[in-house]
């Protein structure tokens, strides 16, 4: 059996979004191979605006998990961290989202992947663009650059350098 390369969405706009990254990062480490990290970009919040901007990342992840077991995982680590998420699209300390899992589309009531909404998101698809932007995505065909240069939406406010964050974590 081989590993499978997945792509995961961090968001955190409530806390110290280091640490809450670093944590994200130690937890997920458990149990897959963090290969690669994008910048970090600080956005305005999308949907429910009455809430501090968030700082977005992405990372590539080579893991055993099957898709399911993935998403089971993840949650629990936003539980363990407290997630907090009282509101749709509303303040939490940690959001993590699986983005691509492969070239997998699976579409059920407990996941959907490729994530429904990521290609409408700047946030979502720049921090990718960092490490793979010739990834084409399953259903559009289109690569992540391609997607993010058709992107009509801009919530990113700034791009901070991912380097600072692999110094200080890894």
């Amino acid at each position: 059996m081989y590993q499978t390369s997945v792509i995961i969405a961090l968001g955190s706009n409530v806390g110290n979004y280091l640490i809450n990254f670093k944590n994200t990062f130690n937890e997920i480490s458990k149990f897959s191979i963090i290969k690669s990290i994008g910048n970090i970009y600080v956005s305005k919040p999308y949907g429910y605006k009455k809430q501090n901007n968030f700082y977005n990342t992405a990372i590539e992840i080579l893991t055993f998990c099957q898709p399911i077991e993935l998403l089971n995982r993840l949650e629990i680590i936003e539980n363990k961290l407290i997630k907090n998420k009282k509101i749709l699209n509303g303040p939490r300390k940690i959001d993590i989202d699986i983005i691509f899992y492969g070239n997998k589309i699976i579409k059920n009531n407990k996941i959907n992947i490729p994530h429904p909404r990521a290609s409408e998101r700047d946030f979502v698809l720049k921090p990718i663009n960092d490490f793979k932007p010739f990834y084409r995505h399953p259903t559009t065909k289109l690569t992540v650059k391609e997607t993010l240069n058709k992107l009509n939406s801009n919530y990113i406010i700034k791009s901070l350098d991912r380097r600072y964050l692999i110094k200080k974590f890894f």
